[in-house]
C-alpha cells in the first residue's frame, strides 16, 4: 500500500512529465509542421523546451512543496486527534467526565451547524471535543462534574474564587493545549469559545452578598474571529442550556436557540466576523433539529407518562 507521501510524489512527477509534454507539444510541433527539421535542430528544441520547462515546475515546487508537506502534516495531526482515545481527552474523561460528555454533544451540535453552512465541519468537530480542556484544572467547580452534590457559596470572597478558576479555563485549556502540541486553528478555538461574555449565574449570585464588580465574573476573551469559532461559542451555550430544560420539545428547544444567538449579537460578540442572516438561520435550523434528534428518548419518555 502507497503511503500519502509517496502518492503525493508519484502525483508531483507525474504532474511534471505532463508539463513538459505540454510545453513540447505547444511550442515544437508547430514550428515542425510549419517548416521540417532536421533531426538535430529538432532534438535541440526538445532539449531546451524540457530543460525550460523544468526549470519553471522545479522554481514552482520550491515555493509549493513545503505547503504541500505542512498540509500533509497538518491532515495527519487532525485524524490522531479526531480520536476520543488521544491521551488528553482520556484524560478528561477520567477527571471531568461531566465535561467530556458535554464535549461530546456539543461537537456533534457544531459539526452538522458547520456542514449546513459549508464551514470546516472537521475541524469544528475536533475543536468541540477539546474546548473544555481547561476543565482537567478544579474539575469539581462546574456543575457537571458535582454528580447532583451542587457546591454552595457562602459569601462575596467564595463566589469571586470560584468566578476567577470558571472564566480562566479557556486560558488554561489554551496553554494545556500547547503542552500537547495541539494545532493553532484548534487553540485559537479553545481561547475564543467563551468571547468576552460574563458568568452571568455566578453574577447574579454575588450580587446577594454585596455589589461585586462585573470585571471579575468576565472571560478574557478574545472575541471569536472565525465562522467555526462563532459555531462552537453558540453549540457550546446551547447544549449546557438544553440540559436545564424541562420541556424538550420543538418549541421550547426553537426559542433557546434564538434567545442565545440574539443574545450573543448583543453582546457584539461577532462583531469581527462577516456572517449573513441567512447564515444565521441555517445554523439556527441546525441546532434545533440536532438537538430534538439527540434528546429525543427524553421526549418520548415524557409523552409515554403523560399518557
Amino acid at each position: 500500500m502507497v503511503s500519502g507521501n509517496k502518492k503525493t510524489l508519484i502525483l508531483i512527477l507525474l504532474s511534471l512529465f505532463i508539463v513538459i509534454l505540454f510545453f513540447n507539444s505547444v511550442f515544437i510541433f508547430p514550428a515542425f509542421y510549419a517548416e521540417p527539421l532536421s533531426f538535430g535542430t529538432l532534438a535541440v528544441l526538445v532539449f531546451t523546451m524540457s530543460f525550460f520547462s523544468a526549470v519553471v515546475i522545479s522554481t514552482l515546487l520550491v515555493y509549493v512543496l513545503p505547503q504541500i508537506n505542512t498540509e500533509i502534516s497538518l491532515s495527519k495531526k487532525f485524524t490522531r486527534l479526531d480520536s476520543l482515545n488521544h491521551p488528553l481527552l482520556l484524560k478528561l474523561s477520567t477527571q471531568a467526565p461531566g465535561s467530556y460528555h458535554h464535549s461530546i454533544n456539543v461537537a456533534n451540535l457544531s459539526h452538522q451547524a458547520a456542514k449546513s453552512i459549508g464551514a470546516n465541519a472537521a475541524l469544528v468537530r475536533i475543536a468541540s471535543y477539546y474546548h473544555d480542556i481547561g476543565k482537567i484544572i478544579h474539575p469539581e467547580t462546574y456543575i457537571e462534574n458535582q454528580n447532583g452534590r451542587k457546591i454552595i457559596n457562602n459569601n462575596l470572597s467564595q463566589i469571586n474564587k470560584v468566578a476567577k478558576i470558571i472564566t480562566n479555563h479557556a486560558l488554561s485549556g489554551k496553554e494545556i493545549a500547547k503542552e500537547y502540541d495541539l494545532p493553532d486553528e484548534i487553540i485559537q478555538i479553545i481561547s475564543e469559545h467563551h468571547g468576552t461574555t460574563s458568568a452571568k449565574f455566578l453574577f447574579d449570585q454575588a450580587k446577594e452578598f454585596g455589589s461585586p464588580d462585573i470585571k471579575n465574573f468576565r472571560y478574557p476573551g478574545p472575541k471569536p474571529q472565525t465562522v467555526e469559532s462563532l459555531i462552537v461559542m453558540l453549540a457550546d451555550c446551547i447544549e449546557a442550556a438544553a440540559k436545564g430544560l424541562k420541556d424538550l420539545d420543538r418549541v421550547n428547544i426553537a426559542k433557546l436557540v434564538d434567545n442565545t444567538i440574539k443574545e450573543k449579537i448583543d453582546e457584539k460578540q461577532f462583531s469581527n466576523i462577516n456572517f449573513s442572516s441567512s447564515d444565521y438561520q441555517k445554523i439556527r435550523n441546525s441546532f434545533i433539529k440536532t438537538l430534538l434528534s439527540m434528546y429525543h428518548q427524553r421526549i418520548v419518555n415524557k409523552e409515554y407518562n403523560e399518557n
